[in-house]
């Protein structure tokens, strides 16, 4: 008991120094305090990985007891940091919601215990098999643990790991930073011992605190209770998120969290000027590179917002035309290729592309006929449908960047999909999975901001 007890404070520590750290960053808005939450967990294990770092540079061997007890110092005194204030105008003064929209908020909340106590219970419970995840972060890991410190061969390849398997020995090979194995490591020493489930219970937080950014971040934004509370249950109700979860060691959901937590300090600090956030926006940046180098590439959306935000959508669209004849110039070859693949999809009959091309299949099974995302694919589609045919309220910019951000993964997303290779092999699904995971949060934030832009309700106090 004793033993649960220290793991269960040791992981909520991290939290809470996040929150407190990043409470002060934000006015007294609705939705702060679970923003906060939701972001502060990022950055509190950002935080706690940068200690352990701290120990490795000093040759000290880790120590948990230590560890959390550095959090405790560091967090008390940051407790006690208020947010900054606000005037009502900027407050907002709202309408009180109905009792049948509470209603849907506690059983939606209900449920979402639910599926998470679902998932704590398997976390206890299940055998785990050494998939590429594994192979690629856990072993790494259980190194650490062992060793306590981080030894110097631990950028490269695992030399006493042996897989007959041609997937699992390229992912033990595989030069991966190290967050996710350091995340592990903090976890098990949090345990006292090694378990290949405890190590994974981070990510149960992380779905936590995904619901809190994107609940949070939509009321702080403006969106009202429900449509807030709708959209971020959305995100999480997905099966493959819960899949990715119950799994753990993948790096995908820390990465779709960290640009989320990116998109919204970055669509604030537009819209209201609130400069400060610019430090969230560059660490969850960083986070993003620490978990896979590679995801960097995806940061590519907040650029259009940025654009379309101080240059105009005629000056965007412009740019991004010269970018692709630029891109057709260093690689004429290449982009010759796509041209012509997308020539012969668009030339091909509905019937020849659902049966000759295995991508577009795939694609048609994952997003509009299986229950996995669809029913939230189609909700998004139409209401851009209706975003267009009605007018919108262009006082309230920071919906329209949200409209802009969500837009620009979905279309990064068609591009990953159609036009990387791996796609179009046998392994589709689970690198559409991921795909899936990287941009979904983003991209469901579409519908509650096409909700905001067109809600009139003359009661409320506008934005400012």
């Amino acid at each position: 008991m004793m033993q649960l007890a220290f793991f269960l404070f040791a992981l909520l520590m991290p939290w809470v120094l996040g929150f407190a750290i990043v409470k002060p960053f934000l006015k007294q808005r609705y939705g702060y305090m679970a923003f906060a939450l939701g972001a502060g967990y990022l950055l509190g294990w950002f935080l706690t990985i940068l200690i352990l770092r701290a120990y490795d540079y000093f040759q000290r061997p880790f120590d948990i007891t230590e560890i959390v007890i550095i959090e405790c110092i560091i967090t008390l005194p940051l407790l006690f940091i208020k947010a900054k204030h606000c005037t009502i105008e900027e407050q907002r003064l709202e309408k009180a919601s109905s009792n049948f929209t509470y209603f849907l908020v506690i059983f939606l909340t209900l449920l979402l215990l639910y599926r998470w106590g679902l998932t704590a219970v398997d976390l206890f419970s299940k055998p785990v098999f050494p998939w590429d995840g594994w192979a690629s972060w856990s072993a790494r890991a259980k190194i650490f643990y062992f060793l306590e410190e981080i030894p110097p061969f631990s950028g490269g390849g695992i030399p006493f790991w042996q897989f007959s398997d041609v997937d699992m020995k390229t992912a033990s090979d595989a030069r991966h930073p190290l967050f996710i194995s350091l995340v592990q490591t903090y976890s098990a020493m949090a345990w006292g011992d090694w378990d290949d489930s405890m190590v994974n219970w981070p990510w149960l937080g992380a779905s936590v605190a995904v619901v809190l950014v994107v609940f949070g971040g939509l009321r702080y934004l403006g969106t009202k209770l429900l449509p807030s509370f709708l959209t971020a249950y959305a995100v999480v109700s997905l099966p493959v998120w819960d899949a990715h979860i119950s799994l753990g060691c993948y790096a995908d959901i820390w990465v779709g969290f960290a640009l989320l937590v990116a998109t919204f300090s970055l669509i604030i600090l537009l819209s209201y000027s609130e400069w400060r956030l610019l430090t969230l926006l560059f660490i969850a940046l960083v986070i993003v590179y620490l978990t896979k180098h590679t995801a960097l590439v995806f940061i590519l959306p907040l650029g259009i917002v940025v654009l379309w935000r101080f240059l105009g959508g005629f000056v965007t669209i412009v740019i991004l035309i010269f970018l692709a004849l630029g891109i057709y110039w260093l690689h004429g070859n290449a982009m010759i290729d796509v041209v012509k693949e997308i020539t012969q999809l668009l030339a091909s009959s509905t019937g020849k592309l659902l049966s000759y091309n295995p991508v577009a299949v795939e694609v048609w099974r994952e997003w509009l006929t299986i229950d996995n995302w669809h029913y939230v694919f189609v909700i998004v589609i139409g209401s851009l449908l209706l975003f267009i045919v009605r007018k919108k309220n262009e006082r309230q910019l920071q919906f329209t960047l949200l409209i802009i951000a969500g837009v620009a993964v979905f279309l990064m997303m068609l591009v990953i999909t159609f036009l990387t290779t791996k796609m179009s092999t046998e392994v589709f699904a689970a690198y559409f999975n991921r795909v899936t995971l990287y941009f979904m949060p983003i991209f469901v934030l579409i519908p509650a901001s096409v909700y905001s832009l067109l809600d009139k309700d003359e009661d409320t106090i506008p934005l400012v």
